[in-house]
């Protein structure tokens, strides 16, 4: 490793994104309420992805999940929350993608061999990080949300579990600091 990486520069390219995105993505869509706001990641490319979905959005999911092939699948509460956050099934996914680094970059920091996941736990928990800032931003209060308004941060692949465990965590930490 001959570089560190750049949190600072991270975490402010990617709050602005987001900000942008968020903003231009409400003024095209001004009637849509949301019950979820991702951050869907691919960490091993240092990929975020902005995605956003309705409930009408997500029933219409349901109802093709619950009449289809798979039927018996999405009939309990938790295949049924399982679905609702899974982001590749929501309307509204990866309308902005960013990469925070590029291959050349994070192979200056990381040693693939050896860092692989140091690197994917590092940007997911960056991406946490800013997930939360932005929370705290006009453009976040500017949402149409549902009373049950969810945000997320996960990893392609990751548990719904697992990413709202790691948000928790960075929360955690910053509040005892």
């Amino acid at each position: 490793m001959s570089k560190q990486l750049d949190v600072d520069k991270i975490k402010k390219e990617l709050l602005l994104f987001t900000q942008e995105n968020v903003a231009t993505f409400l003024k095209e869509n001004p009637d849509l309420i949301f019950y979820g706001f991702a951050f869907d990641c691919n960490a091993d490319y240092a990929e975020v992805n902005l995605s956003f979905n309705t409930e009408n959005s997500f029933e219409k999911t349901l109802h093709s999940y619950q009449t289809g092939r798979f039927a018996e699948s999405y009939q309990t509460e938790e295949k049924i929350y399982d679905l609702k956050y899974n982001t590749g099934d929501w309307e509204y996914i990866c309308f902005a993608t960013i990469y925070v680094l590029t291959d050349e970059e994070a192979a200056e920091i990381y040693d693939f061999e050896t860092e692989y996941e140091k690197q994917a736990n590092d940007l997911m928990n960056l991406f946490g990080e800013v997930l939360l800032d932005f929370t705290l931003t006009d453009e976040f209060n500017n949402i149409p949300k549902t009373d049950d308004f969810k945000i997320l941060c996960l990893d392609h692949d990751e548990s719904i579990e697992s990413a709202e465990l790691r948000l928790n965590q960075i929360k955690h930490l910053r509040n005892s600091i």
